[in-house]
């Protein structure tokens, strides 16, 4: 069985490796490909702007050139000969960005002396960007035919998206300067980014929820694993001693020593009684995990019952063991099934030994409430840390401190003691103090 358990360690331990790798790679592979399309989307969004931005001052110089083409013709239309006209009509159609019509329009305002207006093209395009949600700070320059700057208006800034020029009449030109800010198109964007943030977060989200049931199972393994060395060499010494004296016993070595013969038979017994304890508390939180385990509740003789166990464990000559007893139930009748709660405070008596030093100082204090049994057991042992304290009833757990000191146990006693106490319908405390001591405290019901 530890063969296997190790082999499948070593499985699971290359598996989850692997998936690790496979998670971070996943994780790299998604930070990279959401970089790659958001900068993909932000230069998208960056040239949608720079088309809005060209083609609105297209249509800006185009809406200045209108306001003066009808003041002229308001203008002079009473002096005009009847068979003068002028065709204003735009081809949407033609490809060309200036038509031979808006050319042929600046031409003729230019000769009736009404020249293009800048100030007003400023005023046209900045309520252009303004309807479109376009916040961008601009300059417009209009230039004459060797690019000398003839007038400016906007913000003063030099660099930036340069616009098309747009030629006006004669070589002179006209041109913006856009200073497109990156908050711009991130708000351009905004939903495609909320959208997103939403995918990714809820990508991320679903890969830990995948880590974390993975970690889960590697630390269930982890425990059983632990608990499988444990109980091998928990069960090992007892089988090994059992053994070994029915070995003895077989051969006949013994039948010429009778108390020799009396005392291993007698430690034969102990042994399988401790390996059936064992196995009754395997059994026992197996039950109650299933929900399956039946109580034997009786009134039972609470003091007689410790009286007991304290004659049982005061024969363990390891340690100096001292026992402090205290009883005041007050004549109440305490119901509860004989043999788990038995074997509960038998498992707390047995940590405070075991985990203790040499002197051993054991406080049992038993009193009754209204309609609870308080049982409190008290020693002088190697204490609890907190973090410890919250996990010590869990299947499997034994403390950090506990497994650097390599003191034997599989890590049921606690959880063993939890599971009897609830089916009782009571609960249990704990108190500890690295150093000084641990206290728990077993509240029973007083009624069937």
């Amino acid at each position: 069985m530890v063969i296997f358990a190790i082999n499948l360690q070593y499985n699971l331990t290359m598996k989850f490796a692997l998936l690790n790798i496979i998670f971070v790679i996943s994780l790299a592979c998604l930070f990279a490909l959401q970089g790659v399309w958001l900068y993909y989307t932000y230069q998208s969004e960056n040239t949608k702007i720079q088309g809005i931005l060209n083609e609105l001052l297209l249509k800006a110089i185009e809406e200045e050139m209108d306001g003066r083409f009808f003041f002229v013709e308001a203008e002079k239309c009473s002096e005009c000969p009847n068979d003068l006209t002028y065709e204003y009509k735009y081809d949407e159609n033609k490809g060309d960005l200036i038509s031979q019509q808006f050319d042929f329009i600046q031409q003729i305002l230019f000769y009736e002396g009404v020249f293009f207006n800048l100030t007003k093209v400023d005023s046209i395009y900045a309520a252009s960007l303004h309807e479109n949600n376009i916040h961008v700070q601009y300059r417009l320059n209009y230039t004459d035919s060797l690019g000398n700057n003839i007038k400016s208006r906007g913000a003063n800034i030099d660099k930036g998206f340069q616009t098309t020029i747009i030629p006006i009449v004669n070589g002179t030109t006209a041109g913006a300067i856009v200073k497109i800010s990156s908050p711009a198109i991130f708000q351009s964007m905004l939903k495609i980014l909320i959208v997103s943030i939403l995918i990714f977060f809820f990508i991320i989200a679903c890969m830990i929820y995948e880590v974390k049931v993975f970690l889960t199972q590697r630390q269930l393994y982890q425990l059983w694993n632990n608990f499988v060395h444990a109980l091998s060499h928990d069960m090992k010494t007892p089988l090994a001693t059992i053994h070994s004296v029915l070995v003895q016993l077989d051969n006949g070595s013994l039948d010429v020593h009778p108390e020799m013969k009396n005392k291993f038979s007698v430690i034969a017994i102990e042994q399988t009684l401790n390996l059936q304890s064992i196995v009754n508390q395997i059994l026992t939180v197996a039950y109650i995990n299933q929900k399956q385990l039946v109580l034997n509740k009786q009134e039972i003789n609470l003091p007689e019952m410790i009286h007991s166990l304290i004659d049982k464990f005061t024969v363990v000559k390891e340690k100096d063991i001292t026992f402090y007893e205290k009883y005041d139930l007050k004549e109440k009748p305490v119901y509860a099934d004989h043999f788990y709660l038995e074997n509960a405070i038998s498992n707390l008596i047995d940590n405070a030994i075991k985990y203790s030093g040499n002197a051993v100082k054991i406080n049992i204090e038993c009193t009754a409430g209204d309609k609870q049994i308080y049982i409190d057991i008290k020693d002088n042992g190697f204490g609890i840390s907190k973090n410890d304290q919250q996990k010590i009833f869990d299947c499997f757990e034994r403390g950090v401190e506990i497994k650097r000191k390599r003191i034997s146990g599989f890590g049921l006693g606690l959880n063993y003691v939890k599971c009897v106490i609830e089916a009782h319908g009571g609960a249990i405390a704990l108190v500890s103090r690295e150093g000084v001591g641990s206290e728990f405290t077993i509240t029973i019901p007083t009624y069937l």
